[in-house]
């Protein structure tokens, strides 16, 4: 990292060595380079192309050899963005990640052309390995250089105070490069240990306006990137920002540590609660309570960790580097209830593990009825998973220790120190030079102000919005927080705007972010494709005059990836959190008359993944926004063939019941209003509300695996006209010759085979080629979808079975026969004839024919001779017909029962032409 190289020069010494910029004006180097016998005079540095400023000690460490100056930042890395740290943790030979580490050493100085008794320095770059247990026990890295020409530990004098970077993150500073050893080893000091020195990440902080976090930087290409910092209000309320201190949820974080320090090598578990309530800060607070070195052992390594990334860097990603890792590792997976398939491949990897560091996988979810089951299932009791607890959030737990009035003022007070500290750094805005106002008598939003959800996330909304109406005067006009937020999220969307010479079109710039939040883009194309939505989507209802200027959809495209920029491995991020994304969409919803969503998802240009994005983010908005799923479901309804069933599959395998529930719901009655317009075509209005019915009854089942399932297809859509059409626009092959003495053979075998062909057999076409018969495509139908008549159903089946299984026993019990063991097999056969009649008839829609018409009348009345000979052994005298028809009435509604509860519970297989 060349561009962040600078040459540190002590002139009183004199004494020269090299520094890393961690950010414009605050440089990290070696303490003996800076401050040799502990003098904090000021210094010189210097970048590559000469410039030079003067520097000061802003945080020093002599045992650790480590010193932060601070200089100015429009002289010395003007515009270059904070560093990111990380460590070293796995070590996987496949694809272990090459270091690098740039510096200006004794052998790289050369006279100066016109002063003499002077000298020039020039930058020398190197590469390397680090291995993680190199120095391990003296608390350093081993920087192994590659092919290196410099083996005299003098000519590496200069290489002092050098940062070493490794996949674009500081990892360590070269200390005494005069210690260099033959071989080419290097000592660096590791970025931990500067962490766990009291007021490093403080100064850092102040001096950056963000909170530095460490990462396993070979997992980089794995794992999320923590945010650039902004003055904006969606940087200010992320939770990976860590701009408000964690309130409350001791309990959960006690479990948690607990959890992760347990003898296990590797163990999974879920935190599940709603949306907002704290649970990427509660992970992210552990993080950093793991990463603290144990007290008395400063030099032992603390643990790493981070959230896997959605698209990750590398693709396909090395998963199999997890289970290399030498040190403790925790990863976390946001959103998994929509990660499924990730998180199996993670978790296949971990299986095969043979180190003893400790992994935890820590799987947040909003919900666990429809995904966590059957994880569990798979993988409780491995050596992935021991007891698959989980980890339960409640809204009330972020507030539990506190009042929310002190809440309240705590996250005022952080996010007043926050925006300080990026104005400070050159992040301005509109009102960068109004002074700052933190004592201003009586705030524009008390606590009372945040929406009565009772999330934490709403309690630090209002206090934010409170920050900006006092800090700003044009802000203090609106009388809702979320107004305030947006529009100050509206003023960093300008400053990007006109910085690059672009006219500012507020309402177009709403419509296009709102967009980005909606369908993401993995890709460049995807987001040039999102883009050029947007823009129809805004100017819909104008005539096609013209096409789209390419040039300012590319303009839109670059602005809004600087506006959010991806933190893994997709194209661009989003405006953040989720209840401050969904607020824009919904606003940019009402004042297109509802027409946004309706609009935007079936847009051809859209991929079927950024479809599936947005009704995942849209169902997810439910509870907050409730027009968001009517305009969905009208989007849905208007073009089932192509969103109709990704709906079904995203909203009912990946959503919590209590949010898809109202979701399908509305979708439902979409669907039907949609089947009243002139021009509906009734079989696709059928299939379209047979299938969200086959979803509504999947959610009352709780059957996770119907939709998870690999082989899960919808039911049959009907074949339109245009696939008729291109049927028969496919190219036929040329028809072989014709001989008519084949014909006449064909027809001699029928009339000696009997006459007609039979329809069984496979059919042979002109060309002479066998066509087997297509298989006919069956679905899951849900005709019982009540909880209350299921459960009915289940008790009577129960009792029933019950009832079945006294009478049999009774008899088997009291019979003369007693003594024969065969007889003692008479009440498992009955019992097991019921269960086949509850699950073959039940579970299947059954062809009229004389076995299935047979087959319950006998085994009821096999049921009814047992009841009689109960009869008989009681002394029960009574006309022995009447007594069969007193059993066949009180073995035939069990009966019943039982198979109707199978349905409830299991649905009814049937072929799709038959529905």
């Amino acid at each position: 990292m060349e561009v962040r190289t600078v040459e540190v020069v002590n002139p009183r010494v004199p004494m020269f060595g090299s520094g890393a910029l961690v950010a414009p004006g605050l440089v990290l180097t070696a303490y003996h380079v800076a401050c040799p016998g502990g003098d904090r005079e000021p210094v010189t540095v210097r970048d590559k192309i000469g410039r030079a400023a003067e520097a000061t000690v802003a945080w020093a460490d002599a045992d650790l050899d480590a010193v932060l100056l601070q200089t100015h930042r429009a002289v010395l890395g003007a515009g270059l963005p904070v560093a990111r740290w990380g460590e070293l943790t796995c070590d996987y030979p496949d694809a272990r990640p090459v270091c690098s580490m740039t510096g200006f050493p004794r052998a790289m100085r050369r006279p100066h052309p016109t002063l003499p008794d002077a000298f020039v320095g020039e930058l020398l770059a190197v590469d390397g390995n680090i291995k993680p247990a190199t120095g391990s026990r003296r608390g350093y890295y081993g920087f192994e250089l590659i092919n290196t020409s410099l083996e005299s530990a003098e000519l590496w004098q200069g290489m002092s105070g050098a940062g070493a970077f490794c996949n674009d993150r500081l990892v360590g500073v070269a200390t005494f490069a005069s210690d260099f050893q033959h071989g080419g080893l290097l000592h660096l000091m590791p970025a931990a240990r500067l962490f766990a020195s009291p007021g490093f990440t403080d100064t850092v902080t102040a001096v950056t306006g963000m909170t530095p976090q460490l990462q396993p930087a070979d997992l980089r290409v794995l794992l999320d990137d923590v945010p650039d910092p902004q003055l904006s209000t969606s940087y200010l309320l992320k939770a990976q920002s860590a701009v408000v201190p964690l309130t409350g949820m001791t309990t959960q974080l006690d479990a948690l540590e607990a959890w992760c320090r347990t003898s296990r090598p590797t163990d999974v578990t879920a935190v599940t609660g709603i949306a907002g309530i704290g649970k990427t800060r509660l992970i992210t607070e552990l993080m950093r309570r793991l990463g603290q070195p144990r007290p008395g052992n400063p030099t032992a390594r603390g643990w790493t960790g981070g959230f896997l990334a959605d698209t990750p860097l590398q693709q396909p990603p090395h998963y199999r580097m997890l289970a290399t890792s030498k040190y403790p590792l925790l990863l976390a997976v946001d959103y998994a209830e929509t990660r499924r398939d990730q998180v199996d491949q993670v978790l296949a990897v971990l299986a095969a593990r043979s180190t003893s560091q400790p992994l935890r996988v820590l799987l947040l979810a909003r919900g666990r009825d429809t995904w966590w089951p059957s994880l569990r299932r798979a993988h409780q009791g491995s050596t992935v998973m021991s007891t698959g607890a989980t980890i339960d959030v409640d809204p009330a737990d972020a507030l539990a220790e506190t009042t929310t009035e002190d809440a309240f003022d705590t996250a005022k007070h952080a996010f007043t120190q926050r925006i300080h500290a990026l104005q400070s750094a050159g992040l301005g805005d509109d009102w960068a030079a109004s002074p700052l106002r933190p004592d201003s008598p009586g705030p524009m939003f008390t606590a009372a102000a945040k929406p009565a959800d009772d999330t934490v996330i709403s309690l630090h909304m209002a206090a934010l919005a409170d920050v900006l109406a006092t800090l700003n005067d044009d802000f203090a006009r609106y009388d809702n927080p979320m107004d305030v937020l947006i529009a100050h999220e509206v003023s960093y969307w300008r400053r990007i705007v006109e910085a690059r010479g672009e006219y500012f079109d507020e309402n177009l710039m709403r419509t296009l972010v709102a967009v980005q939040a909606v369908t993401g883009a993995k890709k460049l194309n995807n987001a040039q494709a999102a883009v050029t939505a947007g823009f129809d989507v805004h100017h819909s209802g104008f005539p096609d005059a013209a096409p789209n200027d390419r040039r300012l959809l590319a303009a839109y495209e670059d602005i809004l990836t600087a506006a959010y920029p991806s933190v893994d491995g997709a194209h661009w991020g989003s405006m953040g959190p989720d209840l401050l994304g969904t607020a824009l969409v919904a606003e940019v919803e009402e004042k297109s008359g509802g027409q946004f969503i309706e609009r935007l998802l079936p847009h051809p240009y859209l991929e079927e993944d950024q479809q599936h994005r947005a009704l995942t983010v849209l169902a997810r908005a439910v509870p907050n926004q409730p027009a968001l799923a009517a305009g969905a479901a009208r989007a849905v309804a208007a073009a089932p063939d192509t969103l109709l069933p990704l709906a079904a599959r995203t909203v009912t395998a990946e959503l919590d019941p209590e949010i898809a529930r109202p979701w399908l719901l509305s979708l439902q009655d979409a669907l039907a209003e949609q089947a009243q317009q002139p021009d509906a075509d009734p079989d696709t209005c059928a299939w379209a509300a047979e299938l969200v019915s086959a979803s509504l009854t999947h959610l009352e089942t709780g059957f996770d695996d119907y939709f998870n399932s690999p082989d899960w297809v919808p039911p049959h859509k009907p074949e339109t006209e245009d696939d008729l059409e291109d049927d028969f626009d496919e190219p036929v092959d040329e028809e072989p010759d014709w001989d008519p003495d084949d014909d006449a053979d064909a027809e001699e075998d029928r009339e000696s085979a009997g006459g007609e062909d039979d329809p069984a057999e496979p059919s042979v076409d002109p060309a002479g080629t066998t066509e087997a018969p297509a298989p006919r495509p069956t679905v899951i139908v849900r005709t019982i979808t009540s909880r209350a008549a299921r459960t009915a159903l289940t008790a009577a089946a129960i009792v029933h079975l019950g009832f079945v299984a006294f009478v049999t026993g009774s008899v088997a019990y009291f019979s003369d026969y007693s003594s024969e063991p065969t007889f003692w097999g008479l009440p498992p056969l009955i019992i097991s004839a019921h269960l086949f009649i509850g699950s073959f008839y039940g579970h299947r829609k059954l062809p009229i024919a004389f076995a299935t018409l047979a087959a319950p009348p006998l085994f009821l009345f096999m049921t009814v001779a047992v009841g009689m000979m109960f009869s008989d052994l009681h002394g029960v005298d009574v006309n022995p017909v009447l007594m069969a028809l007193v059993w066949a009435g009180a073995f035939s509604p069990g009966m019943l029962a039982l198979t109707y509860a199978f349905r409830a519970w299991f649905g009814q297989i049937r072929f799709t032409d038959d529905t």
